[in-house]
This record gives C-alpha cells, structure tokens and sequence, in this order.
C-alpha cells in the first residue's frame, strides 16, 4: 500500500505560514530566533517558546484575520481526490502549530485529512480580547530535539512493513523524514538537502507535479504494474536502526 506523507508550511501552503506569523507578531527578533534553530543552536521547542514570547499579547481578531489570508497550493485538492480514487492513503505531518493549519484547512473545505502537528493555545488576559500564545508538543521524541513534532515517528508508526512511503516537502523539518521515506518528492531547501546527502528524489513546484509523476509511477491499473515504486533500501536500514534503538 502506498502512503504519503506531507509537510504543510510552504508545501501545502503557498509560504511558511508559521515562520510568517511570529515575524508578523513577534518582530524581526522571531527571524533571529529561526536562524539560531537552523544553525542548531537552540532546539526547536526553545525557539516556540521564545517566539511566543515575543509575540506578546495578540488581538485574536487581528491573529484570525493573518490566518485567513494565507493561500494554498490551488492544485492541492485536485492531489487529494487523485490519492482517495486510487486508495492512497495521506497524512500532514507539520512542525507548525494547529491553531493555524486546521483554520487553513477549514477555511479551503479540508477536513478529512490526519494531521500530525505542534498544538498553540491562547489563553486570555483578564477577559479581554487579548492573548497570549501557549504552545505545546504532545509529539516529541526524547532522543531528539531536532524537530517538535518528530514526522519520523509518525511516519514509521503509521506505516506497515510492507507499506511504501512517500514524503512530500521542502524545508528544514523535512531533513529527518526523508531518511525513512522510498520516495521523496522535494523542491527548495529539501531538494538542496537531498542533493547533499545522495537520497534521490523527485523535483516538483506544485501538486500537479507530484500527481502527474504519481501518475506515470503507477502505471495503467489493467497490466497491474507498479513503475518506479519499490521500498528503498537506505529507507529500510535507517527504519531498522530506530527499531533496533541505535
């Protein structure tokens, strides 16, 4: 059985949504606080916590409002009805918070997507309409602080032995998965990493990428012939290795 996995900020998302929110409410130190992160100097829960800070108290009108500007890929959708009529299974997997990818999601009419993400409370001040953000992450993994939310974990938890994974992304979050997925399809930061690291993979730019090569990989149903689709097998040893605790 084929089962993708998908990030959200800046794949499902036409930007990084979350990186985009706390620069908006929080200041250019939020952009300080990112990079620290990326260059591994702070772990990725420290850095939720000091961009929350920063944010203050926030108008829930006003943080409503920025969320429902934000726009996904148009073809999206059109990817997710391919994937329920050939039995494909997807799941979202983010680093971001829920707050805004289930109000993204709502907002587009998706809603029988599992999504595997950081949650963000607001909790509020004397009654008023203002807030501060609270987050929590209920997916960590204790031996690694890479990322929040660990989309490794879900993705092998998720996923039978005989099962083929497919990993859709294109940021600094999506380093780990990879590792574990049998195909990647991957465009900016993603496609550098993969490069980098000798993991092969798929260029896209939008949805439709991704289901036209899905499309060929498949092949015609009638001859009952899978092209290109098969476990990896630096998938299975990394797999492996996590089972096994090394």
């Amino acid at each position: 059985m084929l089962k993708i996995f998908i990030d959200f900020d800046g794949t499902i998302t036409k930007k990084d949504v979350g990186d985009a929110l706390f620069i908006h409410f929080g200041g250019n130190q939020c952009i300080d606080f990112i990079e620290e992160y990326r260059q591994g100097r702070t772990s990725a829960i420290e850095c939720f916590r000091k961009e929350c800070i920063a944010c203050g108290s926030i108008d829930k009108k006003e943080l409503d409002n920025f969320i429902d500007s934000q726009e996904i890929d148009e073809t999206f959708k059109d990817f997710k009805l391919f994937c329920k009529n050939n039995n494909i299974e997807i799941f979202i997997l983010s680093d971001g918070m829920d707050y805004y990818i289930d109000e993204i999601l709502k907002n587009n009419n998706i809603t029988d997507v599992p999504v595997y993400t950081n949650q963000l409370q607001l909790e509020s001040l004397d009654g008023s309409s203002k807030f501060i953000l609270k987050p929590i992450f209920p997916f960590t993994d204790e031996n690694c602080d890479r990322c929040a939310c660990c989309k490794r974990n879900h993705m092998l938890v998720l996923s039978a032995d005989d099962d083929i994974i497919i990993y859709i992304g294109e940021g600094y979050s999506d380093r780990c998965p990879v590792r574990y997925a049998d195909l990647v399809f991957a465009k900016d930061d993603l496609l550098k990493y993969c490069q980098q690291e000798n993991i092969s993979y798929f260029e896209y730019h939008s949805f439709a990428d991704v289901t036209d090569r899905l499309k060929m990989l498949l092949g015609n149903k009638n001859t009952k012939k899978n092209y290109g689709l098969k476990k990896r097998r630096q998938a299975q040893l990394a797999a492996r290795e996590v089972f096994l605790g090394g």
